[in-house]
C-alpha cells in the first residue's frame, strides 16, 4: 500500500462516490429482480440491510472512523446504531475469502437475475445491467479501495485486517 497523508475526515466527494457505486448496484439488483417477480425485491434488502448492519457492528464500532466521515461514510452512522466497540476487534481479528461470501450475494444475485432474464429474452439493457456488478468488482472497488480509501485510511495504518488481506493478494498479483 502506498503511503499517504490520512484523512482525519474524508473528503465528502469520495464518500459519495462510494455511496453512488453502492446504491447504484442495489438499484440494479433491485431492477432485475422486479422484472422476474416483483416480490423479490423484498427478501433482497432485507438481506442488503442484514450485511450493512453486520458490517457496522462487527466492524465499524471499533474502527478509528467510528463517529467520523470514513471514506464509506458508515463512521457517523455507526454512532447513531451502536455504542463504541473496542478497537482491539481489529487487531484480534483475521480475513479470510469466506467472510466476505455474505457480500459477495449482493453483486451475485442481480448477475444470476441478469442471466436468467437474457435467456428468457435477450435484451441490451439487461445485458449491462446484468455486467454493472461486475464492472463494478473489476474497475469500481479497485479505484475506490485501492486508490481512494485504503491508502487514505487512518484506520489501515493501525491495523486493518481487510485491508491487509487485499494488499497480501496484491502483492502476490505483482510477484
Amino acid at each position: 500500500m502506498k503511503k499517504t497523508k490520512a484523512y482525519e475526515n474524508f473528503p465528502i466527494w469520495i464518500v459519495l462516490i462510494y455511496i453512488f457505486i453502492s446504491i447504484s448496484l442495489y438499484f440494479v439488483g433491485f431492477y432485475l429482480l422486479y422484472l422476474i417477480w416483483s416480490w423479490l425485491i423484498l427478501p433482497y434488502l432485507i438481506y442488503i440491510l442484514y450485511i450493512e448492519f453486520k458490517i457496522y457492528k462487527e466492524g465499524c464500532i471499533g474502527c478509528y472512523y467510528y463517529g467520523k466521515m470514513c471514506g464509506g461514510g458508515r463512521g457517523k452512522l455507526a454512532k447513531l446504531l451502536f455504542k463504541k466497540g473496542s478497537p482491539n476487534i481489529w487487531r484480534n481479528k483475521k480475513v479470510s475469502f469466506k467472510d466476505f461470501i455474505p457480500s459477495l450475494f449482493i453483486s451475485i444475485i442481480p448477475i444470476a437475475a441478469g442471466i436468467f432474464l437474457l435467456i428468457k429474452d435477450f435484451n441490451w439493457l439487461i445485458l449491462v445491467f446484468a455486467a454493472w456488478p461486475i464492472i463494478i468488482w473489476f474497475f469500481g472497488n479497485p479505484l475506490i479501495y485501492g486508490e481512494l480509501i485504503c491508502p487514505n485510511c487512518k484506520q489501515a495504518q493501525i491495523c486493518c485486517p481487510v485491508c491487509e488481506y487485499f494488499m497480501k493478494k496484491a502483492m502476490k498479483k505483482q510477484k
